[in-house]
Formats: C-alpha cells, structure tokens, sequence
C-alpha cells in the first residue's frame, strides 16, 4: 500500500487487531509506544503515510465471528466506501466480513483484487465477488488452477531488505528456523544428529518461535545435550539478526510451503539454502546449484508428512548431510553458490522490482471481470501466457 501511495494513489488501510501468529507484545502497548492515540474499538493512525483505521477486534476466529464486530467493521466499510469513492479494493483473509466487504464494493462498481497465499480456498463460494485473485507463488497460482480453475497472477510478496540484511563477519553457523514438524523438525532432527556425531566442527544453530521452543527436547531416541556445538536461540525481532549468524540455511519443510520466505531472505543475504523438494521452494531459489539456482533442492522421504512421528533414517537424510559439508568444506563451491543466491535475489526480490511489479498489477485491473473466465478479459485461452 506504500508503495501504491508513493506511484500517487491514494490509500487506506482497515484493518482487524487479529495475527495469525503468536506475538510477544500487547497491540495497545504496540500503538502506544508509537505514539497512536487510543480511542477503542477504533484507532486511527498512520503507517509509511497511509492513513490506517483499525478495529480493536477481540473474537478474531473466522470459524466464529462475532457479529457486534462484523457490523462495526462493515460500517467501517460503507463510511470508506462513501468518503472515498475508491476505484479499487484489495482484501484478504476467509472472515466472512471480508467477504462482505467485497460484495459491497462490488455493488458500487468497484474493481475488487483478493489475495490468496495458502490453501484451501476449494470453493468457487469464496470469490463471488473477486473480479481478480492473486497468490504469492507459480506454485500455488497452478494448485488452485487444477483444484477449482481459478485463474491467478502469482506475485512474490514485497520483502523489507532493511530487516533482512545482516552483516557477514559473524557468519558461523548452519542455521534452521522455527523447529515445528510442519517445518521438517524430525528430518532435522536426524541431520543434526549426524552432524553433531560426525561433523563436530559444523556448529548448529535452532531458531526458535512461540510455539516451537523445547520442541527439540521431546525427540525419542534422540539427546542432543551431547552436542554442545547445538544451540539454540529464542525468537528474535527481525530476520537479519539470525542471518548474521548464518553461513548455511536448512529450509526442510515436509508441508508445500506457498512461497518460503525464509529461503528468499536467505539468498537476499548471499547465505545458500539448502531446501526441500516440495511446495514452492525450488522455485524461490531458482532451482538446484547444478542446474544454476541459489542453493541445494533436496529430497524428503516420501512417506514423510505433517503428521508423521518416526525420524528418518541416516540414509534417508544422507543428501542433506552431504550438502552442508560441501558448502562447509569447499570454499570455491560455498563462493559460487552464494554469489548466484545474491544475484537472483536481486532480480527477483529487490524492492525496486517487487516495487514496479506490484505497482503495474494493480494499476492494469479492471471491474466486471472473472476469475474463472478466461474470455472475460477479452483474451484467448490458447494465448493466455503460462503464468496468467
């Protein structure tokens, strides 16, 4: 939206007091701290000089809305709609007052953009009133084209370099963010095994979450307290501050991640990913190193999932334990894999280009159209380029 403000669109932002994620803050002493003044349930302040108004909402759960909220959110979202006349509106989230909001825009001609970053929006339901839909990968852009034809422009999202960047001369340690078993704990937890038996000289360092800390802990037959070249850090306020720390990244998702962020601030960074071969992580890197991408693709075990238990086995994880003592060892390897991870960044995922990618989307789209009809936006499906 700041970036939409600076090409001299004028922006609003409504927004809930709802996070998906565990935070280590109050959202009152959060503002507060900024200087914004508190007026509950709605708070006005600005952000990067985008005017923001923010319902101080408490039943945040999609699957339970409150409805004295609902309806003060969507007065919010007629007083917008009657001040501002705007051209367009761009919503996320499955709250059914999102929903709402675009029905309502709609009726009023405004073209309205939906953006889709994770699964199980299987329900043509969802985008009755969507005139365009966007994701954050080709990845998911092609999931949800074969599991309900919707038609969707993949997008990277914008990354604030400025929380990213690390300096290098720390740079020790192999490095595996937020240990949770969607996130590949058991695979890495049978690599860290390895490494710390064979490979005592590669330190190891586990970031931790909210919900991940002492997940290492309850690993049968595993006792990491004998290696002390195994540590682990609490939840840090920005990526850069474990990057600092970082010469290799372990991304072991079993899950398909939409994007994988982490990788992509890796290679912004110049630190090689090692990734797995699910989701859309080969993709964020460009490929494997072989075939001239920013870090190592490396394969899960098939019958590895979100709800598996077992740890792998050494032979199941060899690759990855492989791939860390070569990038380890081999500084010729390590400088050409890094240098290609820093230049794919910069031409995927610098701000400049992000910039001028979202910017042009979102100028280009119009009203009265369809995500799932290709012949609404006047254009032949045989010409309809691979990523549309």
């Amino acid at each position: 939206m700041e970036w939409l403000s600076d090409a001299g669109h004028e922006c609003h932002i409504l927004t809930t007091a709802r996070f998906e994620s565990p935070v280590t803050f109050t959202l009152k002493d959060h503002l507060k701290e900024r200087g914004v003044k508190l007026t509950p349930p709605v708070v006005r302040y600005a952000v990067g000089g985008v005017p923001v108004t923010l319902l101080m909402t408490r039943h945040n759960d999609e699957a339970r809305p409150n409805r004295g909220e609902a309806d003060t959110y969507l007065a919010q979202v007629d007083r917008l709609l009657d001040k501002l006349a705007p051209d367009q509106m761009i919503a996320c989230n499955a709250h059914p007052m999102i929903f709402e909001a675009m029905a309502r825009a709609r009726r009023r001609g405004v073209t309205t953009a939906y953006a889709v970053r994770g699964f199980g929006y299987y329900d043509r339901k969802y985008f009755a009133d969507v005139d365009h839909a966007f994701t954050c990968s080709q990845f998911l852009t092609d999931v949800y084209r074969r599991e309900v034809g919707l038609i969707s422009t993949p997008i990277e999202p914008p990354i604030d370099w400025a929380s990213v960047v690390a300096p290098e001369e720390a740079r020790a340690f192999v490095t595996f963010v937020h240990p949770a078993p969607h996130k590949g704990l058991l695979l890495f937890a049978r690599l860290a095994d390895m490494l710390g038996s064979r490979r005592p000289d590669i330190p190891v360092l586990v970031v931790q979450s909210g919900h991940s800390g002492g997940a290492l802990n309850g690993i049968p037959g595993i006792d990491f307290s004998r290696y002390p070249q195994i540590m682990a850090a609490p939840a840090v306020p920005k990526p850069a501050d474990y990057f600092a720390l970082t010469r290799v990244l372990l991304v072991p998702s079993v899950w398909p991640e939409p994007f994988g962020r982490v990788a992509a601030e890796a290679m912004i960074n110049g630190i090689p990913p090692l990734v797995a071969n699910r989701g859309a992580l080969p993709d964020v890197i460009g490929g494997d190193a072989a075939a001239g991408g920013g870090g190592r693709v490396l394969p899960i075990p098939e019958w590895m999932t979100i709800e598996s238990t077992r740890v792998p086995d050494e032979a199941e994880v060899m690759p990855w334990f492989e791939a860390v003592c070569r990038l380890w060892d081999d500084s010729a390897h390590y400088r050409a894999v890094s240098d290609r991870a820093r230049r794919i960044a910069e031409d995927r995922y610098s701000e400049a280009v992000s910039r001028e990618r979202h910017v042009e989307y979102f100028e280009a789209l119009k009203p009265g159209r369809s995500p799932f009809d290709i012949q609404s936006a006047g254009t032949d499906a045989s010409e309809l380029p691979a990523n549309a």
